[in-house]
């Protein structure tokens, strides 16, 4: 079994941050765990090699069933995943705009707290990827028969990098800091130019994007520094109080911060001591 965050190769590094690859085996005479997923503004490629996802939204109290290789994109809503008994994937994670350059088109509504079947949206190639990969003879295999996959895509394509692509990755590492007129300015744009083409870029606005990711900042901070208190948290995060905090947690999670914390605890990875 293997819960293993995977770093690409540096021609892809512009383009991918990093691969997630897990590989789950649970007894067949007790269900299997359910790993809860709050909002995250990363957008992904995922291959489901074994099993599948069940995922449950607890606001609208409805399942989704993910298609076998999955587009997704900013995901807006909390969902609890239910895992099958024996489960592989491989999630491809993109850096911000890194999706919108690989397909090469705006990500529109469509996109937004959504799966979208791949094999719909690109060429026939990618089921054919899938089809390597479960007859791949180890994990490492699967990292190569990915990457050659994604550099030749990427390698076809005329892709230029502008200066509103730091401007993501700013946001990214630190969603502080900064008002909008002044990242439009960083990005040589206006404003109402930044804004939308930020959004054509990642689905959401720049604003919203920040939210998202000082929460996941904040619930990552705790989760990896269980001594530090969540006012300490909320500080080193740039909440300017603990209810600040609160309110993204309720919003973005459907829960507290501790209530997310021993759920989170109860995942997959944890339950079997390998993340």
């Amino acid at each position: 079994m293997i819960y293993q965050l995977i770093q690409p190769s540096l021609c892809l590094r512009p383009f991918v941050k990093e691969y997630c690859l897990l590989h789950f085996e649970f007894d067949q005479k007790h269900p299997p765990p359910v790993k809860p997923f709050p909002v995250r503004p990363q957008q992904t490629l995922v291959f489901y090699l074994k099993g599948g996802i069940n995922a449950f939204n607890p606001e609208t109290g409805l399942f989704k069933t993910f298609p076998k290789i999955a587009i997704n994109g900013s995901q807006v809503q909390r969902y609890n995943f239910h895992l099958a008994h024996s489960q592989m994937m491989l999630s491809v994670d993109f850096q911000p705009t890194g999706l919108s350059k690989f397909l090469q088109m705006p990500l529109n509504e469509e996109f937004i707290d959504n799966r979208i079947d791949a094999e719909v949206l690109l060429n026939p190639e990618i089921g054919n990827v899938y089809e390597q990969m479960l007859n791949a003879s180890s994990y490492a295999q699967i990292i190569e028969i990915v990457e050659s996959y994604l550099w030749r895509r990427i390698e076809r394509q005329k892709i230029d990098f502008q200066p509103i692509d730091k401007i993501h990755l700013l946001i990214a590492q630190q969603p502080v800091g900064y008002s909008m007129a002044q990242l439009a300015d960083m990005s040589c744009l206006s404003l109402s130019q930044f804004e939308r083409r930020f959004k054509q870029q990642m689905g959401i606005s720049p604003k919203f994007f920040a939210r998202v990711n000082r929460f996941h900042q904040a619930f990552m901070l705790k989760d990896q520094n269980p001594h530090l208190d969540w006012l300490s948290i909320a500080l080193q995060t740039g909440y300017n109080d603990y209810q600040h905090l609160v309110k993204d947690f309720k919003q973005f999670a459907g829960d507290t911060p501790n209530s997310l914390l021993k759920a989170h605890a109860q995942a997959p990875e944890r339950i079997l001591g390998i993340g």
